[in-house]
């Protein structure tokens, strides 16, 4: 029980701006709790940005445009901007047109070039008219913006065991000696399993959650090449960034499938 609430806390404290005051043992079991828990942080966080929109649209005449953008702040506010960062810098790096050696180099600079810039800028207008769409021509649902967050999150755990790390060192080579890839994978099962069954009573069996599910894989098989060719593996900033890509695939998925 106490490895499992170090690993909630763990989750909360790596991946959320939380406080989280306590000094937390790093080890294999702890480590592997943490990605196992994640999807469901990224489902609570939703369920709270979802309570707000309901709170606004309920007991005030919010527009579109203010709804969208508590959205997109708020996922913003909760990450700590953890993942839009990793975009950042995935940008630069990859923009930059240099040998792998040199894009890992910048992957690692904490400096932010134009290219990151324009990169982040672009992702972050891309969110924000895709929901506004989303809300204007009445295809939002509350359940979407709990479901989002915590199926990215399924798929970045399996991108993540599915790669080598582009450098032997840094934070993410460190969480990748420590993971049981066995155990993982069985959580990462069933939290889908459990999350399917549960929108699908909530959809009232829809196909869409199917079809986000394909869109996913076929996404994130896709990134996986992406960084295999131009980074020669995994990294934290790549792990950042593609959640926050593979959102705004997915909200565009429901834009033009809902």
């Amino acid at each position: 029980m106490k490895t499992i609430w170090h690993s909630v806390l763990l989750a909360f404290q790596f991946f959320t701006v939380l406080p989280v005051h306590k000094e937390i043992p790093l080890s294999k079991s702890t480590i592997t709790g943490m990605f196992a828990f994640l999807p469901w942080v990224g489902a609570l966080m939703g369920a709270i940005v979802a309570g707000s929109i309901y709170s606004l649209t309920t007991w005030t005449a919010s527009s579109e445009i203010l709804l969208t953008f508590v959205i997109v702040g708020l996922f913003a506010l909760f990450t700590g901007g953890l993942h839009l960062d990793g975009f950042i810098d995935m940008g630069d790096a990859y923009f930059s047109y240099r040998d792998r050696e040199k894009r890992l180099e910048i992957l690692d600079d904490p400096r932010v070039g134009a290219f990151g810039v324009m990169s982040v800028l672009f992702l972050v207008l891309g969110k924000f008219v895709v929901l506004h769409e989303l809300i204007v021509q009445d295809k939002f649902a509350l359940w979407m913006l709990v479901f989002i967050p915590l199926l990215t999150r399924v798929g970045m755990s399996f991108y993540f065991l599915s790669l080598k790390c582009s450098k032997e060192k840094g934070l993410a080579y460190f969480f990748k000696t420590q993971l049981n890839h066995r155990t993982l994978t069985c959580f990462m099962l069933m939290t889908l399993v459990l999350a399917y069954c549960t929108v699908l009573v909530v959809t009232g069996l829809s196909i869409l959650p199917v079809v986000l599910m394909a869109v996913l894989i076929v996404a994130f098989i896709l990134f996986r090449q992406f960084t295999l060719r131009n980074f020669g593996g995994v990294s934290g900033d790549l792990l950042g960034a593609s959640i926050e890509g593979m959102e705004v695939v997915l909200w565009l998925t429901l834009l033009l499938c809902a």
